[in-house]
């Protein structure tokens, strides 16, 4: 069976990954309501649509399956997508440390998720593809369950976090404070039929709007989200009653014309364009176009970024379909030669 691409995933990565490339650039009020309850919330919407992916993606190629979920063959596809262009990004950021004669780590480069900002996003990529399959499972069985546990397990990371006196450095690298965003996400797609009852969206929009209004309004600091507090737990329960209201709305909607064919092409090329902002504002590669008036410096650097993401994207996706094809034509070749072999003998 044929399964149609949903656009509005494509335009919602489009319009965040848009948002992740405002919010790096250097703004100088970022606590303002309009960046605080829009532009800043681009991860936590990526982190639910991470969720709604990988569930569509496990239904359809492992069947919902814990043990073909952990298949080798399976896993090794879902690597490779995220760790080629990720090794091109490394290279590339190596070659201009040793253009501008700085220390080169490997390790740091490679382990650590390279330099610039978001460099925290792949390290959690990786680690999302061998713990999903168990938050998919647990919401899959009991949905009210699974999130339960989703939400203990995330209060328990912050807790840790908080009484181990752990660093923001490694906070920031390890999933542990988006599991209840990209459990929310599994649900949306696992439970469909589970309609969201208006009283649990005013809760949950109460709670988060409540937790902005503290940190924002009353500049208070949380007692327990320490790190990266405007997008920390609580964040979720603002947002997701947002992307459910979205989903209702527009799940079957399509943008005609080039506007559509654009958003949708920024959407699946948005983990590269990600990638190249990092390089992009690490190295500072924007030169005295940071310098111009804001709506213009964010401007070039929105064009520049999609722009250089959108041609690696292509570009992996021609290289990469061209190695498959080359692989599979030279093991065919070989089972061809096996088997001739055998048959004479």
């Amino acid at each position: 069976m044929e399964h149609k691409r949903i656009e509005l995933l494509d335009y919602m990565k489009a319009v965040c990954i848009i948002m992740v490339i405002i919010t790096h650039y250097n703004w100088s009020d970022k606590s303002s309501p309009f960046f605080t309850m829009f532009i800043n919330m681009a991860v936590p919407v990526f982190m639910i649509l991470s969720g709604y992916n990988f569930s569509m993606s496990n239904k359809k190629r492992a069947g919902g399956k814990l043990s073909k979920m952990y298949d080798v063959h399976l896993l090794e596809s879902k690597l490779e997508r995220f760790l080629v262009p990720f090794f091109v990004i490394c290279l590339v950021e190596i070659v201009l440390l040793l253009i501008e004669g700085k220390h080169i780590n490997l390790f740091r480069i490679f382990a650590y998720g390279a330099y610039g900002p978001g460099s925290y996003y792949v390290p959690i990529l990786i680690q999302l593809i061998f713990i999903f399959p168990i938050i998919y499972k647990l919401v899959e069985k009991n949905a009210k369950l699974g999130l339960t546990l989703a939400a203990v397990g995330n209060l328990a990371y912050e807790i840790v976090v908080r009484v181990s006196g752990m660093e923001k450095y490694y906070y920031r690298l390890l999933i542990g404070r988006y599991i209840l965003l990209i459990a929310f996400g599994c649900y949306l797609y696992l439970h469909p039929e589970q309609r969201v009852k208006k009283h649990q969206m005013v809760a949950m929009l109460i709670i988060g709007l409540s937790y902005i209004y503290e940190i924002l309004w009353l500049d208070r600091d949380p007692v327990l989200f320490e790190f990266w507090t405007p997008t920390a737990m609580p964040i979720a329960f603002y947002i997701f009653p947002v992307v459910v209201m979205i989903f209702r709305r527009f799940y079957h909607s399509h943008i005609p014309g080039a506007l559509g064919k654009g958003l949708a092409l920024l959407g699946q090329a948005s983990y590269h364009i990600f990638l190249v902002q990092m390089v992009y504002y690490h190295f500072e590669l924007g030169g005295i176009l940071m310098k111009l008036p804001m709506v213009a410096a964010i401007s070039c650097n929105i064009v520049i970024c999609c722009g250089v993401g959108v041609l690696f994207y292509e570009a992996d996706m021609y290289f990469t379909g061209k190695f498959k094809a080359f692989w599979h034509e030279s093991m065919l070749c070989r089972r061809v030669y096996k088997t001739g072999r055998s048959g004479t003998a």
